[in-house]
């Protein structure tokens, strides 16, 4: 009998207009999105490589070590999974080599979007009067003279509803994976598929909730008129009143400065204060203890040469002032950025109680988990935020180890070498984002598709009891 009603809430569903036309629009609406995030991937790519490619010239001619950091600041390559999950915009700040202000006004749909959006809305304007709707035209009276159950009716409306939803969805999606497979510009890997798979099994938990949030308010109304009421009020709750107040309610709580106030403020610690420092030691170093040196100040680099290369006293002499000079720069520096990282520590452990505390208001609402589940999963969400910072930190303390080794080497060939000249980095190391395994993906997501799967636990079981109790008259 159950099989009997599932084939007959397909056929109903199948047969209706207004299905086919909101299944239409799915299909479509996720197509157009992969083909457009398809194109925007391949041209993100080319910026990317065409920034990486500048910088490399720009360190190979002007390479210096005074001033290497701003000049080996690193891109992040955007992710194989663009076309289906946008996640975080982590280049914001940085310039397109293509600057077209048009995609920032006109925001961008992705696989993400359009489930915890479209998907979710189509879910309940199809289910609102799965029960309510066969009340008001005697459908369901007639069924239940019979002997089928009540738990068997609510069972099969529930189970023939969302696999007429999964039907087109999965249609559409697979027809934008069919386009990704054939863009020579995106080089799939094995690992993807599984990516894709959990993708899909992550929208198909997060529409059956709301499938089972629709049955159960046309399972506690009357009429299908009320039951859409309440549907879409607690639609407009769940999907776009909590995920977006949350953030709100923890900055009230958990208050930080700004991103730019910090940022401003660092740049004046590590740049300007740091060479005032620097220029009124120098001065210092020269009334005191190298004040037999001063006249070198007034010196070009070819007297300078000359100089150490005829006078050998002189040259010993130099060698102490420039000894003295690195030693009090690497202490300045230190100084500096001991400063400096305090802040940036002080910043971070706030961002992180600010952005837990967010988290855990936001798991409150369906979509706010289907979203770190989804980027999670395509390794473009907080985790994999937190995880490029890790990865980026360390390289830039291995590359700053490596420009202090080869500046260096070439102070032993040149004491008359400073930390402004041209210095060779052609053999430096060079950044490679590890990306995280899919059985470690997998791991991240288990909470928030736990708390998925605990929405649709509570959702259908709330749509089962209200129908045990359902007057049919």
């Amino acid at each position: 009998m159950l099989r009997v009603l599932i084939r007959k809430e397909l056929l109903d569903n199948l047969l209706n207009l207004r299905f086919i036309a909101l299944c239409v629009v799915a299909i479509l609406l996720i197509f157009s999105s992969i083909v457009v995030l398809t194109g925007l991937h391949n041209e993100d790519a080319g910026d990317y490589h065409n920034r990486l490619n500048t910088q490399d010239a720009f360190i190979d001619r002007y390479g210096h070590s005074n001033r290497i950091s701003w000049m080996s600041s690193i891109p992040r390559e955007p992710s194989r999974y663009q076309p289906l999950v946008l996640g975080i915009d982590r280049d914001a700040a940085q310039e397109n080599f293509v600057n077209n202000p048009v995609p920032v006004l006109l925001s961008k749909l992705d696989l993400v979007v359009i489930v915890s959006i479209i998907m979710s809305l189509i879910a309940i304007v199809l289910s609102h009067n799965a029960i309510a709707g066969e009340r008001e035209d005697g459908l369901l009276k007639l069924m239940l003279s019979t002997s089928i159950s009540r738990s068997t009716i609510v069972l099969g409306k529930f189970i023939g509803g969302v696999v007429t939803l999964i039907i087109p969805f999965s249609l559409g999606v697979l027809l934008g994976l069919a386009y990704i497979s054939i863009d020579a510009d995106v080089r799939l890997q094995f690992m993807d598929f599984g990516v894709f798979g959990l993708l899909l099994a992550l929208s198909y938990i997060y529409i059956t909730a709301f499938y089972a949030l629709g049955l159960l308010f046309s399972a506690r109304s009357r009429t299908s008129s009320v039951a859409v009421l309440k549907s879409l009020f607690a639609w407009v709750v769940l999907v776009l009143v909590l995920p977006n107040v949350s953030p709100f309610l923890a900055a009230q709580i958990y208050s930080i400065p700004s991103r730019a106030k910090i940022d401003l403020e660092l740049n004046k610690i590590e740049s300007d204060d740091r060479d005032e420092i620097l220029r009124k030691r120098i001065q210092l170093m020269f009334q005191t203890t190298f004040s037999d040196l001063a006249f070198i100040r007034s010196m070009t680099k070819p007297e300078l040469q000359k100089k150490l290369t005829d006078d050998s006293a002189f040259r010993e002499r130099y060698a102490q002032y420039q000894k003295a000079f690195d030693d009090l720069v690497r202490d300045v520096n230190r100084e500096q950025r001991r400063i400096a990282n305090a802040i940036r520590e002080s910043f971070d452990n706030q961002s992180h109680r600010q952005e837990d505390f967010a988290t855990a208001l936001a798991s409150l609402s369906p979509l706010s988990n289907f979203v770190f589940a989804a980027t999670d999963v395509a390794d473009v969400g907080l985790h994999s935020d937190t995880e490029w910072g890790s990865q980026s930190s360390a390289y830039n303390r291995a590359f700053g180890d490596y420009v202090e080794l080869r500046y260096n080497e070439e102070k032993k060939k040149n004491p008359a070498f400073t930390s402004n000249d041209y210095l060779d980095l052609r053999a430096r190391p060079r950044f490679q984002f590890q990306q995280m395994p899919l059985s470690a993906r997998i791991e991240r997501i288990l909470i928030p598709a736990g708390i998925l799967m605990v929405f649709n636990l509570l959702f259908f079981a709330g749509a089962f009891v209200s129908f045990l109790r359902y007057d049919v008259r």
